[in-house]
């Protein structure tokens, strides 16, 4: 079974698993689709606009305000690469299990096997503009200063008006254009945290103005402050892979 009081995290081609302990999250967006699977019991999920409801798994899609509760039970979040959706509905116990196994086994092989198999997901090609795909690569990489961070400069040097792409980029990709830079800022803070870098040193390096805007944008994006996920007890596995769809 997985270690009852510690926290893990796996990543890997776009893709993140964690598990750990969770009490209430607060409202909050994540920057990529995510599946919420409770390892101990149903937890409480509040959408946008209001409704509440109880479940063993559900499907949270990007950019869309919700609020948890898990009431201090373990629980696996599996961040899907923006855009990306499933086929079919989750399986919790089918979940369950291949997080067990991707864990316990910490190589590539079951990682890849808990998308394709308990969350059918595999290639995911989606149509997607050229010049789409040039500003997504450049906000993949946002700590690299020669590509401009704005919509209006992105939008320039692509040759086309800023409505335009912003317009394009939310549709094709599925997130907002600042949705899906948080999200490629936070797995290289995630990647940098688990080879053991401080919380200071994360935010530099991954692109935020200091530690303090770091935890600001964290805390939006998954309800709860940094310090909780990378300063207790983490452990955890990074995988050099790319899936396969990826604009």
């Amino acid at each position: 079974m997985i270690l009852q009081m510690r926290s893990h995290l796996l990543l890997g081609g776009g893709r993140a698993l964690y598990v750990g302990r969770f009490h209430e999250l607060p409202r909050h967006r994540f920057a990529a689709n995510a599946v919420l699977v409770g390892l101990d019991d149903a937890f409480e999920l509040v959408d946008g606009d209001g409704r509440v409801g109880q479940h063993e798994a559900a499907f949270v899609r990007g950019w869309q305000w919700h609020a948890l509760d898990f009431q201090g039970g373990r629980a696996a979040v599996l961040f899907l690469e923006p855009g990306v959706k499933l086929r079919h509905q989750v399986d919790a116990s089918a979940v369950r299990a291949a997080v067990e196994i991707a864990l316990g086994a910490r190589h590539l092989q079951p990682w890849t096997e808990l998308f394709q198999q308990a969350l059918h997901l595999g290639p995911c090609p989606r149509e997607v503009d050229a010049r789409i795909a040039r500003v997504a690569a450049w906000l993949a990489a946002p700590t690299r200063e020669s590509a401009p961070a704005d919509a209006v400069g992105l939008a320039r040097r692509v040759g086309a008006s800023t409505s335009l792409v912003e317009h394009r980029f939310s549709e094709q990709v599925g997130v907002p254009m600042g949705a899906y830079r948080a999200w490629h800022r936070m797995q290289a803070a995630a990647a940098l945290a688990l080879r053991g870098r401080s919380l200071t040193e994360v935010a530099h390096a991954a692109g935020f103005y200091d530690s303090a805007h770091f935890s600001r944008l964290f805390r939006g994006m998954f309800g709860l402050p940094p310090s909780k996920v990378f300063t207790d007890g983490l452990t955890g596995t990074l995988f050099e892979t790319r899936v396969s769809g990826a604009p």
